[in-house]
């Protein structure tokens, strides 16, 4: 019932209507039938649980959350996918039905954690718009202020509203908000903030030049960002594509974290740069809320895709934006905009997903075997990538996603034993590894990195290509051509 499960997810999170609004729709839809679930069902039955005896349920679901044009196939997708497991269904004893397949595990936990998030999000954006309403309260009272002090009256917001202030009010505010100061120029702008005064692009450019090795900090912390959210040790992703929507609201967050704190601003008190945005995007351009207008933002892009990204500072102003808005009130850079934007790193290279730039018959031998509860299944697809992937760097993230468990050095250190019967050797950052790995042509490996290469004795007629000596051998990289014979050994 896993990818039951899934696809019920993905239904709901499309929809739009969250646990609480599609128990609600049910409600109001049921004709007949089993009675509609609650919140609290619906929830129990969204983790798997008791929901293959339910199948009315979840045929419910995909009719009150998707349209008429893909109701349809949706339906269909979903009685295959139930026939099959039924097929696939385990014996009746007892002992099968109390054993969950690791999957399965997995699976609930993650949803759990997804669930988790979105409400969070949901709490945050409750935040959000109670202190918008708050803001568009003061201004309103500011207005008013200004206008009284200027010897105007204030523009009522509403007839009701004029009606229903006493007239003594007007004078009172003379006495709250006292009145603007002369200035030589009638029409010269209102005063910044001693905030928005502290920081200007000069300040932010100066503290992050400053900064020891900003490119290697800045390339390294977004790509831990992006691993953190695809957490492919628990759910077996490399691709942010696959992200819900709550995760990839969440991505922008924890690029965030991962950066300030890079870049010697963990708890954001360093007073230089304290109140500057950080914007993240990974698509092509930027979305800014009127509330960074006259900012500086600092302005990240990051693309998995192209194992590139970008670092620059603008101090936002009307004419960078384009006119179209969206629910929120927020715009997109414009052309313009990015043409203002002063760079610290363009096209900078992003540490390479390894596993989301293999070809589709790479992936499948590396990810191999699929079935994710056979005995010792995660070392073998451990072997398997170091089997398939040679000569490019593999880090943490792709072999606890390959193996889906958190050992990944232990999986390496077997793998490395099980390997070097194929002539294949795995060099990490340890020992003279890096040496060996330099001498042979290959990536100097880091710490968390590792690459694999299969070796063959060095022949007199290879004349001079590289060679390393290891167990009293000479050893070079071999060629297709080469016949497999067992490696040296490496500790």
């Amino acid at each position: 019932m896993t990818e039951v499960v899934v696809l019920l997810r993905e239904v709901i999170d499309d929809s739009g209507l969250g646990l609480r609004g599609l128990a609600e729709r049910l409600r109001v839809e049921h004709r007949g039938g089993p009675p509609p679930r609650g919140y609290q069902t619906l929830s129990k039955r969204l983790r798997g649980i008791g929901l293959q005896n339910e199948p009315h349920l979840i045929y419910s679901i995909v009719s009150a959350c998707v349209g008429e044009g893909r109701r349809q196939e949706l339906t269909s997708r979903v009685t295959e996918l139930l026939a099959d497991a039924r097929v696939a269904a385990p014996p009746s004893d007892g002992a099968s039905r109390r054993r969950a397949s690791a999957t399965d595990r997995k699976l609930i936990a993650a949803l759990d954690e997804i669930n988790t998030l979105r409400k969070k999000l949901d709490r945050l954006q409750s935040k959000a718009d109670r202190a918008e309403k708050q803001l568009v309260e003061a201004r309103e009272l500011l207005a008013a202020a200004h206008a009284v002090a200027s010897g105007k009256s204030p523009a009522p917001t509403s007839p009701a509203a004029d009606s229903a202030a006493p007239r003594t009010e007007a004078r009172s505010w003379t006495s709250i908000v006292p009145p603007p100061r002369k200035t030589p120029a009638e029409n010269r702008s209102p005063r910044p903030s001693s905030r928005e005064v502290s920081t200007s692009v000069e300040d932010v450019l100066r503290y992050l030049n400053s900064v020891p090795a900003l490119r290697e900090r800045t390339a390294a912390s977004l790509r831990a960002a992006f691993d953190s959210v695809l957490d492919g040790e628990r759910t077996g992703r490399y691709d942010l594509n696959t992200l819900g929507k709550s995760e990839k609201v969440y991505l922008g967050s924890r690029v965030e974290h991962f950066l300030w704190e890079a870049w010697g601003l963990k708890g954001r008190k360093h007073a230089s740069i304290a109140s500057v945005p950080l914007k993240f995007t990974w698509t092509s351009t930027w979305v800014l809320a009127p509330e960074h207008i006259g900012r500086v933002c600092l302005l990240v892009r990051a693309s998995d895709t192209q194992s590139r990204w970008d670092l620059g500072v603008l101090e936002v102003a009307p004419e960078h934006l384009n006119q179209g808005r969206n629910r929120d009130g927020k715009q997109t850079l414009s052309a313009a905009g990015r043409g203002a934007i002063q760079w610290l790193f363009k096209d900078a290279p992003l540490p390479e997903n390894v596993l989301l730039h293999l070809d589709q018959q790479s992936l499948a031998q590396a990810l191999s075997p699929d079935d994710y509860d056979v005995p010792n299944a995660g070392q073998a697809r451990t072997n398997n990538l170091f089997r398939v992937v040679q000569g490019r760097l593999l880090d943490r993230a792709a072999v606890q996603t390959v193996a889906m468990q958190a050992d990944a050095p232990k999986r390496v250190r077997d793998a490395r034993r099980h390997l070097r019967r194929e002539g294949i050797l795995i060099l990490g950052h340890q020992l003279n590894h890096p040496q060996i790995a330099e001498t042979l042509g290959l990536p100097r490996p880091l710490k968390g990195q590792w690459v694999s290469i299969r070796v063959a004795r060095h022949r007199p007629e290879q004349g001079d290509a590289p060679f390393v000596e290891l167990d009293g051998q000479r050893w070079t990289v071999a060629g297709p051509d080469d016949a497999i014979e067992e490696g040296p050994y490496l500790s």
